[in-house]
């Protein structure tokens, strides 16, 4: 893995290409991580594509499972659950 910023991107686009193996390229802005660069490993680039949306998702998913369990929300019984869906929904329509 390799990191270049977004000012030498901008400044050398070639460069981008220029390196001789396969790896990942950071791209940061202001010093903070903003894009990865991967090569296209064969013509299906759609089934690439999906497989970055999968693990995306995934990762949102495991965040959000874990913001769960620190905040105690995974103790909540199926009463309370029901009780904060039906609060919400009155909440967020009130006619």
């Amino acid at each position: 893995m390799r990191f270049m910023t977004s000012r030498e991107l901008r400044n050398n686009p070639s460069r981008l290409w220029q390196s001789k193996t396969s790896e990942e390229t950071i791209i940061t802005v202001n010093g903070k991580p903003k894009a990865i660069v991967i090569e296209v490993e064969n013509e299906d680039i759609e089934e690439q594509l999906r497989v970055i949306r999968r693990a995306k998702a995934q990762s949102s998913l495991d965040k959000l499972r874990m913001y769960s369990v620190d905040q105690g929300f995974n103790k909540l019984t199926d009463e309370e659950i029901l009780a904060e869906i039906k609060r919400a929904r009155k909440q967020n329509n009130p006619a």
